[in-house]
């Protein structure tokens, strides 16, 4: 990051549907702002899309001075709600956490188009965790997050329910 010890990363919300706008009326200000972006898989109209869109929907990063930056005009922006304080004051965001979302930021839309080539009675390899290697066959999925899988263990097979994103098809 910079040299300067005054500045800062904080956490801004923004208006439904505003990320955008919000970003760029802040930017047209001078400030610096960074809103993760990830290639999420939609369906529009029958036919498979991938849109770039927020990583974290409602939610932009901005680095202030903690002396010389004049906050005022934050609160009036189009777009923005406001910061997300703990208390009276506005979160200071760690600079580690922004440089990981950026070094990360291209694997995030890959892994969402991954998650999106998982279909029902495919199958697929458990990346991580406690059956890290086992493959099984996708049985469905339990909400956005989570998918249940028949794994062969123990015996015989066995449904077993594991996140999404620990999951690969084969």
């Amino acid at each position: 990051m910079s040299e300067d010890t005054n500045l800062r990363w904080y956490l801004l919300t923004a208006k439904p549907g505003q990320d955008a706008r919000a970003q760029g009326q802040l930017e047209n200000q001078g400030y610096t702002v960074y809103r993760p972006l990830a290639r999420v898989p939609r369906v529009l109209r029958g036919r498979r899309m991938q849109r770039i869109e927020s990583l974290f929907p409602r939610y932009l990063f901005i680095q202030l001075d903690t002396e010389n930056d004049n906050w005022s005009p934050i609160r009036s922006t189009r777009g923005v709600a406001g910061f997300v304080r703990f208390g009276p004051w506005p979160t200071v965001v760690p600079d580690d956490l922004i440089e990981y979302l950026r070094v990360n930021e291209e694997a995030f839309g890959e892994r969402a188009i991954e998650i999106m080539d998982l279909r029902q009675d495919t199958a697929v390899r458990v990346l991580d965790g406690p059956f890290k290697g086992a493959e099984g066959i996708l049985q469905r999925f339990d909400g956005e997050e989570r998918a249940l899988v028949l794994l062969q263990f123990l015996g015989g097979q066995r449904p077993v329910e594991i996140p999404t994103r620990l999951l690969a098809s084969l």
